[in-house]
């Protein structure tokens, strides 16, 4: 009990220590996480993934309510109606094409049966909404781009969630029914988001009537949990409805004056924002250690074929990210780091281990690859970052993006980025 005390405690500045050398340096603090849970699970084999039981799933899935809680409170309506589009069409390609890679390298190079290609590229075909979003955060791109690559996590997760369930439930009875995909991805996301959005409503009022009844912190976090559970028990996607919900928090102060007599504008105090990041810190760095101790290298071949896929992966987002983003309104760091933001994380965890549950051929073949190419995708994007933001580095890789210019007008960024934050950021409420 003493030790796993201490261990907290470690974790709590050891996220915020690697935080700030990422700020400093630009070499991703999720990456040494990932890699001290490796070399503390796998290689020395002082901590093994069961030895957290239900525990470490519990947290894990915390850490992704808390993140996109966050995420969404950071989110503008202006870059959200300038950039739904671009991030869906970005969702889509990138979803498409790793379907297209997976059925490519597991059904041609690895001589599995065309079913189990299909499940490995719908599988790896979400970006990790738990790396994407925070790494963003501390880049030096354009607003506008943080917007899409946080909502291009969002909108993958759904689409590889909802098709590798019902593929693998269609595969393990030997059936296929279009509905269920269908309702899936339209109605049952529509109805995620408009739950969020009632959430956000719901929690405004009671913060204007019952204020004072109301613990000063935590108590956002909490009803994000309550939003995210009755989603996930309701069947529908909660991760949508957590990020909805921090969103229309952020933008409440948007409706007309007189709602005021009604709701809190602003709901999210400076208090629980502070407590917010705090948490934050502490779930991600635990996260990250957590899924280092998952990863499992069984053989040569397997890590040979991971490595081929994540090539594959990112070479495609460079053929996306060219056909749409527009030259004269992206500068080349855009481009660099959105080629960049590929790396599989939670959902790939948790859906790898389905088709072996279900009883599915190839469902170890599954398991292993696709535990494979997790930490191999979060080290390509991290590496690739890190040259991205070093000037000298970019000077090097710029012949990929010629077609980009260097510079942007910096101080229109500037100037957008705090417009942008002064907008989304609830105003303090002590």
């Amino acid at each position: 009990m003493a030790l796993a005390i201490v261990g907290i405690g470690i974790m709590f500045f050891l996220g915020h220590l690697l935080s700030w050398v990422f700020e400093k340096t630009k070499i991703p603090d999720l990456l040494i996480l990932v890699v001290i849970g490796y070399v503390m699970g796998p290689v020395l084999g002082i901590l093994d993934g069961q030895d957290f039981g239900a525990v470490g799933a519990v947290i894990s899935t915390l850490a992704l309510i808390v993140i996109l809680y966050e995420g969404g409170l950071h989110l503008s309506a202006k870059d959200l109606l300038t950039s739904s589009l671009p991030a869906a069409g970005l969702s889509f390609l990138s979803f498409g094409f790793s379907i297209l890679i997976g059925i490519i390298c597991g059904y041609g190079f690895a001589t599995q049966d065309i079913s189990t290609g299909i499940l490995l590229g719908v599988g790896i075909g979400s970006t990790s909404s738990a790396i994407v979003i925070p790494m963003v955060k501390f880049l030096s791109i354009h607003p506008n781009m943080k917007t899409v690559l946080s909502l291009e996590s969002a909108f993958t997760d759904v689409l590889t969630i909802v098709i590798f369930l019902v593929l693998v439930q269609s595969f393990a009875a030997g059936t296929f029914e279009a509905k269920n995909l269908i309702i899936g991805l339209g109605p049952n996301t529509l109805i995620a988001a408009a739950v969020g959005i009632s959430s956000a409503f719901t929690w405004s009022l009671i913060k204007k009537r019952y204020s004072s009844a109301l613990p000063n912190a935590f108590a956002g976090e909490a009803w994000a949990l309550l939003t995210y559970g009755g989603l996930e028990l309701a069947g529908l996607n909660g991760a949508i409805g957590v990020l909805t919900l921090g969103f229309s928090l952020a933008n409440l102060n948007l409706l007309p004056q007189w709602t005021t007599k009604f709701i809190n504008q602003s709901p999210v105090s400076f208090k629980e924002m502070s407590l917010l990041s705090e948490i934050t810190y502490l779930l991600r760095t635990f996260f990250f250690i957590y899924l280092g101790i998952l990863i499992q290298f069984n053989s040569m071949g397997t890590i040979f074929l991971a490595l081929a896929i994540c090539l594959l992966i990112f070479a495609s987002r460079y053929l996306i990210i060219r056909m749409l983003f527009k030259t004269e309104s992206n500068s080349r760091l855009d481009a660099m780091v959105a080629t960049a933001m590929g790396p599989r994380g939670l959902a790939c965890a948790v859906l790898a281990t389905l088709p072996a549950q279900h009883g599915l051929a190839g469902g170890d073949f599954l398991r292993d690859t696709m535990f494979a190419i997790i930490p191999l995708s979060i080290l390509f994007t991290a590496l690739f970052v890190a040259l991205s933001e070093s000037p000298t580095m970019r000077a090097k890789i710029s012949k990929f993006f010629t077609m980009y210019p260097e510079e942007k007008v910096l101080a229109d960024n500037t100037k957008e980025s705090l417009n942008t934050s002064s907008n989304s950021n609830p105003e303090p409420n002590t």
